[in-house]
Parts: C-alpha cells; structure tokens; sequence
C-alpha cells in the first residue's frame, strides 16, 4: 500500500465516519465536498502501475572494480609472501607481508583496471 492509497483511505473515512476530523466539524460547501469525495475515489483506484520503478543499484562490486581489485590483491599478495616465507620480517626488520601486499597490490588494481574497462 503506498501513501496515495492512505491518504485516499484517510479522506474517505474522514467523510464517511461523522465525527473523525475536522473535515467533518468544518461546514464544507456542497461542491467542495463532492470535489473531495470525487478525488479520494480517484487517488484509491490508481493503479500503482502508473508509478515506474527504480532500476537495481549494482552491488558495491560491480560499482568500485579497481577498488576490490585492490583490496583483494593487497590481501592475497601479502598472505602468500607470508606464508612462503614463513617469516614475520625480512632482515631488515620490515614485515614481509609489505612486500607481498604491494606487489598484490599493482596487479589486483590492474586487473581491476581491465574489467572496468572491457565492462563499459
């Protein structure tokens, strides 16, 4: 039910119920009142057809490639240099999860970069 059928519904019981509201408090002039009557009546029996739906929002995947590209090769690329490594740092003291992650990085964007490209 959308708003045109509860304000439609509204007027109706505010005409048809004595008592309910001001509408029925007020004195309305004949006119007015059939004019009221004929504009509930109208607004109930719209199709709701007549309102166009919204096109589906593409999921935030589809919407940001580059952006999950990356996110996915920064993960990736620094679990695998993780893992094969088989250490926390290098010799230098840097994590080893950095060099992976960067190099993750590149190419997850990259690929990303492409699929934006041949998609639009």
């Amino acid at each position: 039910m959308n708003v045109t059928h509860l304000v439609a519904a509204s007027l109706i019981g505010m005409l048809v119920i004595p008592g309910v509201g001001r509408a029925q408090t007020l004195p309305a002039p004949g006119a007015l009142r059939q004019s009221i009557q004929r504009e509930a009546v109208r607004l109930a029996s719209a199709s709701p057809a007549a309102a166009q739906p919204q096109p589906p929002r593409p999921n935030w995947a589809a919407r940001h490639p580059i952006a999950l590209g990356a996110l996915l090769g920064i993960v990736t690329g620094g679990r695998i240099a993780q893992i094969s490594d088989g250490r926390v740092t290098d010799s230098a003291g840097r994590p080893i999860f950095l060099n992976g992650a960067m190099s993750g990085l590149v190419i997850g964007s990259s690929i990303g970069a492409v699929v934006a490209w041949t998609r639009d």
